[in-house]
């Protein structure tokens, strides 16, 4: 006999059983109805956190006994635990720069990208002579105005659409006149809960057509293969692939073993780009990044630069507003930092896609995955590690 217990995830089953917490952070995938559910839920004196009706989904805080109740409902298909997912990202190391950009005429410009970070600090290389942040949502504080509390969203829009202001040009991102909207999903500390995320990226979804958003960078990962939360992914991919908009995400920080991808990064519906020492002539294997194989997919796709890249600080004690009026800035003493990690990467990889897509509108995410493929040199190191390579932006745009 079917036991309603069956609709719990396994951790969670064992928590409400045992009456572990008083109320419990949960995803609740539904089949038909979950607009119904979502009102179920505040009738029961539960709070609705988020609602995704593109997958289907709400998130709440539930007690136990709540729990119990919606297992009832045959609208409801399946519980589990609003897990943590954790930005990609080593320690901040000593300055070393970025390396040189290919010379072509493309800028990204037209183009907005579609981010979900710790947020984006008003930088001067991100905001004179004009603003490049076309939207901020802020999911944590639910503050108007942009800022960055962590530094790792700054650091990533810097990678993309910064214009080198502060350093006379010297430190520009890989497309310098793409957009950014940013929705700040995750916290001071690196966390972000699963469903704000989604929540994040079905919003982005929404809203591309507006703001004329084709790529989405996602620098996060997932510690483990919950495929329940990977389906939930999956399904927003799809969805994004059906809009012509192009996911690309990190592989992730794993360790160096083959095999230890996880988590978003290893779905087939989006481009997963791996990290590589580059710091000298002989480019090495990135000790921190993970590696495929993943099944029968070719993961990672492709890789790039992911050790001491150099990129845009943010003042992380700064907030935009209070009593709900905007704060300004200070002048940041030294606007630049370096940093390690696949999100780097996969930053890299984003704005190259754009340069593609100011080129050829038309492109969709098959189109994107060949050009990106024939464009790369590959190494004398494993596959696993690098994917088809390095792209060469000279093979294939000019």
């Amino acid at each position: 006999m079917f036991s309603l217990k069956n609709k719990l995830s396994p951790n969670l089953r064992i928590a409400v059983t045992n009456k572990y917490y008083k109320n419990y952070r949960v995803i609740i995938h539904c089949k038909t109805m979950c607009d119904k559910i979502s009102d179920k839920i505040l009738s029961y004196k539960g709070l609705v956190i988020r609602y995704i009706p593109s997958i289907q989904c709400v998130s709440a805080y539930l007690t136990s006994s709540t729990i119990e109740r919606l297992l009832e409902f045959p609208q409801v298909d399946y519980i589990a635990f609003d897990d943590f997912s954790l930005l990609c990202g080593a320690s901040v190391l000593a300055a070393n720069g970025m390396s040189q950009r290919a010379a072509h005429k493309f800028t990204g410009k037209g183009i907005t990208l579609g981010i979900v970070d710790s947020g984006v600090y008003p930088h001067p290389d991100l905001i004179n002579p004009q603003s490049k942040i076309i939207k901020f949502l802020d999911l944590i504080n639910d503050f108007k105005y942009p800022y960055d509390d962590n530094g790792h969203g700054t650091f990533i829009s810097g990678l993309i659409s910064g214009n080198g202001y502060s350093s006379k040009g010297m430190y520009k991102g890989i497309a310098e006149d793409s957009k950014i909207y940013m929705i700040k999903a995750f916290n001071r500390t690196g966390k972000g809960y699963i469903s704000d995320v989604l929540f994040s990226i079905e919003t982005l979804l929404k809203e591309a057509e507006e703001h004329n958003i084709r790529v989405l960078c996602l620098p996060f990962e997932l510690i483990d293969n919950d495929y329940f939360i990977l389906n939930l992914f999956s399904d927003l991919f799809e969805i994004a692939i059906k809009k012509n908009i192009i996911v690309v995400v990190p592989s992730g920080h794993n360790g160096g073993a083959e095999g230890s991808m996880r988590g978003i990064s290893t779905l087939k519906n989006c481009i997963t780009v791996s990290g590589l020492d580059t710091r000298s002539n002989i480019i090495k294997p990135c000790s921190f990044a993970s590696l495929g194989p993943v099944g029968k997919y070719d993961k990672p796709d492709l890789s790039a630069a992911c050790e001491d890249l150099c990129s845009l600080r943010s003042d992380v004690k700064y907030i935009s507003e209070s009593n709900c009026k905007k704060l300004y800035p200070r002048l940041i003493d030294n606007p630049y930092t370096t940093f390690s990690g696949t999100s780097c990467s996969a930053a890299y990889i984003a704005g190259v896609c754009a340069l593609y897509l100011e080129n050829n509108s038309k492109l969709v995410f098959k189109d994107l995955q060949s050009l990106l493929s024939i464009s790369c040199n590959s190494h004398d190191i494993s596959r696993f590690n690098q994917g088809a390579g390095t792209v060469d932006l000279f093979r294939t745009l000019q």
